[in-house]
C-alpha cells in the first residue's frame, strides 16, 4: 500500500527534528528526530529514534521521558548504554496504537532533563483513515412457502476507526425499524431484519432473493449481500389429468354520450392464448369481440375478430383483424383486417401481409412484405417493399413503396436506419429513418431523424423530425447534457389514438443530480416554440424560460415538484410584437395511507400570456386527485379528477374523471370503467365523451385431451423409534399425508422440477429431522417413477465457551483490556448457520442433524490483532449426544529482537 503524502505543516515540524531542537536556556545539548514515521494503522506500531547530542561530553544528570497520546501504548523501549565522555546517545521506541484509533493528528512528546534543563521533541503521528463496513447473515430459513414472509437478520458491524453513517436499502424487501440513517461507532455492531412477502406464482421450484445494501456516505463503495433461498407453493392443488387451454368468455354493457346524443350498447367477448398440444410445438392467441355497435371506437370497445398461431417460434400467422408494424417510414402501425405470414430461419427471415384498414379512411387497402438477411444476432439488414390504395386531399391512388432497412444491436450501441422511395400519381419521392442510440460509462447519445417527402405517401408524409441528447456522467451522480428537438410530422395515426402532432422548436441545456435513490434534481434552461395543427389552432407560443424539478421517492410518500420562469410571446394575439413575463409552479404530492392505498393530488399555477387571444397575461389554476387501491390481490380500483388543461396538453386523449374497479375472483371477473374524457382529432364540435362500462368474464380451462407423458413419485419415510403416519409431503404445490409406514405417492405430475418438504408430526417429532438437506430438488421426467427415500434421525446438539487469555509479555500490552466481537460458524453439506456469544461467552446450535460438520470461531475486522487457537475445526455430530467445545482467543503478539550491532539511521532528502 503507498503511504499519502505528508502534509506541510507536518513535513516541516519532522525538518526541524530532523535538524534538531534545542532546549530552552542556552545548553548546548539538542534532541533529533533520526527517522521520518510513515502514516500509522489502527493497531499497528511505530518505531522512533532520537539522538540526544551536544558539543561537550553529556552531563551524568541526563534522564528521558516520553509521552503518549491517550489509549496508547509503550511495547518496547532500549535506553542506550553510556560511557564517560560520550556526545551522543539514541533511544529507540516501538508504540503500539489501539485498534480504534481514530483518524487523524497526533502528538508524541519526547523530553530530556540535563542540569535543570528541559529538551523537548514533539513528532506529529498520522493515524490512517480505515472504512469498513461488513455484513453477515446471523438468521435465515431452509426454505419458504409462497404467501409467506421471509425474514432475514442480517448483523452489520463498523470495523473501521471512524464512525460510519449509512442508510440501507434493500431491492425485494422491507426493512424493520430502521431510520433512514444509522450512524455506528468504530467497533460497533447492529443487528436489522429485512422481511418480504412471498409472491403466488405458477411455477413449482424457484428461489427467492433477499438483499441488503449498506449505502456509505462520501465515495465509499457500498457494502451488498444477496442470498437465495428455495421457494414451494403453499396451495394444495389436485393434480389435474388433463391437457387445458385457458379461455376467458363474457359480455359487457356501454352507455355513452358524444356530440349531443346518447349511446347504449351490449357486446360479447371470448379471448383465449395458449399451447394446444402437450409438446408446446402449437401456440394459439384469439380474440372475438362485437358486435359493432359504435359510432367511434371509445374505450377499445369496437368488434375485433383476431387470431394469431406461432409453431415452434418459426411461423407466425395472424389472421383477422391485426396491427401491422412492418417499418418506421411505410408502416409504423395501422389496425385492419387481413393476413399476415411470418417465417424465422437461422439466417433469413420473410413476411407477408395483406390488410384493409379500418380506423384510417384515408387508406383502403395495402399488401407487401419484407425479406431480412441476419449477419449474427446483432447484425440484420432488409428489403421492404408495400403498395397501399390511398385517398388523399380527394383523390384515390396507390402508392409503390421500396426501402432498405440495417439495424445493429449490442450492449453499448443500437441503430435502426431505413431508406425508402415512393412512386404515386406519377411521382417519386424518398423517406429516411435513422435512430441511434449509444451508451457508455461516461456518455450517451441519442438522435431521432425522420424526414418524408410531400410525394411520399407511407406512414408519414411531408414530415421532418430532428431529435438529438447528448449527456455526460460527470460522476455516479451527476450528469450534464444538451438537447434539441425539431418536430414537423404529419403520422396517419388510425382514428382510435386520440393523437395529433403539434410543431415543436427546442433547445436546452440540462443538469441532473441524485445523491441517492429517493432523491433528484433536474435543472435545464430551454428555448422553444409550439403551434398546434389544428384549426382553428388553439396555440401558437415561442418562449425561454429556466426549468428546476425536483423528485422525491419514498416507500410511503412521493413528491414531485417544477418551478418554471422565462419569458413567451404569444403568436395568434394580434399586433403582439413583445414578450411577457411567465412563471408556475407544479405540486405533486402522493402519500399511502394504508399497504393497500395511494392517494395523491395535482396542483399548478401558471402566469402566461401564452393561450390568451388577446395576447393579455392571465393567472391559470389546474388541480386534482387521484387514488389506487389493491387489497388482498383481487380488488383493484383508480380514479382520477382534472379540473382542466392547457391547451398545449389537449393533443392526446385526456381525462378529466376516470374511475375503475376490477374484482377478481380467480374465475369471475368483474369490471367497472367510467368517466368524462376530452376527445382531439375528432370533426365535432363537442370533444367530451361522458361512457359507463361494466364488463363481466369467466375464466375456463377447456380439456383438449388426457395429459400424456406424466410422471410418478413414490417415496417413504424410513429411521426407527419416532411416528412416520400423518406427516405432510408437498411436492410443489400438491400435498400427501404419510400412512403408518411412512408411504407417499403423487401420480399424474406433469414433468418439471419440484421442491420436496415434509412437515412432521409434531407428536413425537422433537429433536428429529431428515438425514437430507431438505427442499429435496426432484425431477420428474415423463412416463418415468421417481423413488424417493427420506431417512429420519435423531439430533445432536454443539454447546461451547470462548476463554479470553491475556498476553505473556510484562508491560502494559499483557493485559486485554476489551474482548471483540466473536461469531462462530457452523458448516457443512446440509447447511450453514452463524451465532454470536451471549453475555457469558458461550456459543450453541441444537437440532443438528448427525455426520461431518466444520466449525470455525473468527473476529470480524480484527483477525491480525488477535489469535483464535485451533479457531478451525472438523466435528462429528452424533444422535442425542451433545459436543462440548472450547476455544481461546488471545492478543496476537509481536516480539522485537535486539541486535547487538550499532546500526545507523539515514534521512533520504
Amino acid at each position: 500500500m503507498n503511504n499519502p503524502p505528508l502534509p506541510l505543516y507536518r513535513l516541516i515540524a519532522i525538518l526541524l527534528l530532523l535538524t534538531g531542537l534545542h532546549g530552552y536556556g542556552q545548553t548546548p545539548v539538542t534532541v533529533s528526530l533520526a527517522n521520518v514515521p510513515d502514516t500509522v494503522v489502527p493497531g499497528g506500531h511505530i518505531t522512533l529514534f532520537f539522538d540526544v547530542k551536544s558539543a561537550s561530553p553529556l552531563p551524568d544528570s541526563l534522564r528521558e521521558e516520553i509521552q503518549l497520546p491517550e489509549k496508547w501504548r509503550l511495547l518496547s523501549q532500549r535506553r542506550p548504554v553510556r560511557t564517560a565522555g560520550d556526545q551522543r546517545v539514541r533511544y529507540f521506541y516501538v508504540i503500539g496504537t489501539p485498534a480504534g484509533c481514530a483518524s487523524g493528528e497526533y502528538l508524541v512528546k519526547f523530553r530530556i532533563y540535563a542540569n535543570a534543563q528541559e529538551m523537548a521533541a514533539q513528532v506529529p503521528l498520522t493515524i490512517g483513515q480505515i472504512r469498513n463496513i461488513e455484513l453477515f447473515v446471523v438468521t435465515q430459513p431452509e426454505f419458504v412457502r409462497e404467501g409467506d414472509t421471509l425474514r432475514l437478520t442480517y448483523m452489520i458491524r463498523n470495523a473501521g476507526n471512524n464512525a460510519e453513517k449509512f442508510h440501507l436499502k434493500s431491492d425485494h424487501g422491507k426493512i424493520e425499524q430502521v431510520t433512514d440513517s444509522l450512524t455506528l461507532e468504530p467497533g460497533a455492531g447492529t443487528h436489522v431484519a429485512v422481511s418480504q412477502v412471498i409472491p403466488v406464482t405458477d411455477n413449482n421450484a424457484w428461489q427467492a432473493s433477499s438483499n441488503l445494501s449498506v449505502m456509505m456516505t462520501g465515495a465509499a463503495e457500498p457494502v451488498y449481500s444477496v442470498t437465495s433461498i428455495p421457494v414451494f407453493s403453499s396451495k394444495v392443488r389436485k393434480i389435474d389429468r388433463y391437457f387445458r387451454f385457458p379461455v376467458e368468455v363474457g359480455g359487457g354493457y356501454l352507455s355513452y354520450r358524444y356530440g349531443g346524443r346518447e349511446v347504449t350498447a351490449y357486446q360479447y367477448q371470448a379471448t383465449g392464448k395458449g399451447f394446444i398440444d402437450q409438446k408446446e410445438r402449437h401456440y394459439l392467441d384469439f380474440v372475438v369481440r362485437g358486435p359493432n355497435q359504435f359510432v367511434f371506437p371509445a374505450v377499445g370497445t369496437y368488434d375485433q375478430y383476431s387470431l394469431d398461431y406461432a409453431w415452434r417460434k418459426r411461423v407466425f400467422v395472424s389472421a383477422g383483424d391485426y396491427v401491422l408494424q412492418l417499418n418506421n417510414l411505410m408502416e409504423f402501425g395501422r389496425f385492419g383486417r387481413g393476413l399476415r405470414v411470418e417465417q424465422q430461419f437461422k439466417k433469413v427471415a420473410y413476411t407477408v401481409f395483406y390488410q384493409k384498414a379500418r380506423f384510417f379512411m384515408n387508406q383502403k387497402e395495402s399488401f407487401g412484405g419484407k425479406f431480412i438477411y441476419k449477419f449474427n444476432e446483432s447484425v440484420h439488414v432488409g428489403m421492404h417493399y408495400a403498395s397501399k390504395d390511398v385517398f388523399f386531399h380527394r383523390q384515390r391512388f396507390w402508392s409503390h413503396l421500396a426501402g432498405l432497412a440495417a439495424n445493429v444491436h449490442t450492449k453499448e450501441f443500437n441503430l435502426e436506419s431505413e431508406i425508402s422511395a415512393g412512386k404515386a400519381i406519377g411521382k417519386t419521392d424518398y423517406g429516411t429513418f435513422l435512430r441511434l442510440q449509444l451508451t457508455k460509462k461516461w456518455i450517451s447519445i441519442t438522435s431521432n431523424v425522420i424526414y418524408a417527402g410531400k410525394h411520399f405517401y407511407g406512414f408519414y408524409n411531408n414530415s421532418r423530425l430532428f431529435n438529438n441528447n447528448i449527456g455526460f456522467n460527470i460522476t455516479r451522480k451527476l450528469t450534464i447534457g444538451a438537447s434539441n428537438n425539431f418536430s414537423d410530422v404529419n403520422p396517419s395515426l388510425d382514428a382510435n389514438l386520440y393523437s395529433v402532432s403539434p410543431k415543436d422548436r427546442s433547445y436546452l441545456g440540462y443538469v441532473s443530480f441524485q445523491p441517492d435513490q429517493r432523491n433528484r434534481f433536474f435543472l435545464f434552461y430551454s428555448k422553444a416554440e409550439r403551434k398546434d395543427r389544428q384549426q382553428p389552432a388553439a396555440f401558437h407560443y415561442s418562449e425561454h424560460f429556466s426549468n428546476f424539478s425536483y423528485n422525491l421517492t419514498s416507500p410511503k410518500f412521493t413528491l414531485f415538484y417544477q418551478g418554471r420562469y422565462g419569458y413567451s410571446k404569444n403568436h395568434l394575439a394580434p399586433d403582439n410584437n413583445g414578450q411577457n413575463e411567465s412563471f408556475s409552479n407544479l405540486v405533486q404530492p402522493a402519500v399511502r395511507l394504508f399497504p393497500w392505498i395511494w392517494v395523491g393530488g395535482y396542483f399548478e399555477h401558471q402566469h402566461t400570456s401564452k393561450f390568451s387571444t388577446s395576447g393579455l397575461v392571465e393567472n391559470l389554476f389546474f388541480y386534482g386527485g387521484n387514488a389506487r387501491i389493491n387489497i388482498k390481490r383481487n380488488l383493484y380500483a383508480s380514479f382520477l379528477y382534472r379540473n382542466n388543461y392547457a391547451p398545449d396538453e389537449l393533443y392526446v386523449r385526456r381525462s378529466f374523471v376516470d374511475a375503475s374497479v376490477v374484482l377478481d375472483l380467480k374465475r369471475h371477473v368483474f369490471s367497472f370503467s367510467g368517466g368524462r374524457s376530452y376527445i382531439p382529432n375528432v370533426d365535432n364540435t363537442d370533444q367530451n365523451t361522458l361512457f359507463f362500462n361494466i364488463k363481466y368474464a369467466l375464466r375456463l380451462n377447456v380439456p383438449l385431451g388426457r395429459k400424456k407423458n406424466i410422471g410418478t413419485v413414490r417415496g417413504q419415510l424410513t429411521g426407527f423409534g419416532y411416528r412416520k403416519q400423518g406427516n405432510l409431503i408437498q411436492l410443489g404445490s400438491h400435498k400427501f399425508m404419510t400412512d403408518s409406514t411412512g408411504m407417499f405417492t403423487f401420480d399424474g405430475v406433469a414433468p418439471d422440477r419440484y421442491y420436496l418438504s415434509i412437515t412432521q408430526n409434531e407428536s413425537g417429532s422433537e429433536g428429529v429431522v431428515p438425514v437430507v438437506r431438505m427442499p429435496m430438488l426432484v425431477d420428474v421426467r415423463s412416463d418415468s417413477l421417481s423413488v424417493v427415500e427420506i431417512p429420519l434421525t435423531r439430533t445432536g446438539s454443539i454447546a461451547g465457551r470462548i476463554e479470553f487469555l491475556k498476553a505473556k509479555q510484562n508491560g502494559l500490552s499483557s493485559v486485554l483490556t476489551e474482548k471483540p466481537a466473536v461469531l462462530v460458524k457452523l458448516h457443512g453439506e446440509n447447511g450453514s448457520y452463524l451465532t454470536e456469544l451471549n453475555d457469558k461467552g458461550e456459543f450453541s446450535f441444537r437440532e443438528i442433524r448427525p455426520g461431518s460438520w466444520e466449525i470455525s470461531v473468527f473476529i470480524p475486522g480484527s483477525q491480525d490483532r488477535f489469535v483464535v487457537e485451533d479457531g478451525n475445526r472438523q466435528l462429528t455430530v452424533e444422535t442425542d449426544k451433545t459436543l462440548d467445545l472450547t476455544f481461546r482467543i488471545k492478543p496476537n503478539e509481536k516480539r522485537i529482537h535486539f541486535s547487538e550491532r550499532n546500526f545507523e539511521v539515514s534521512v533520504k532528502k
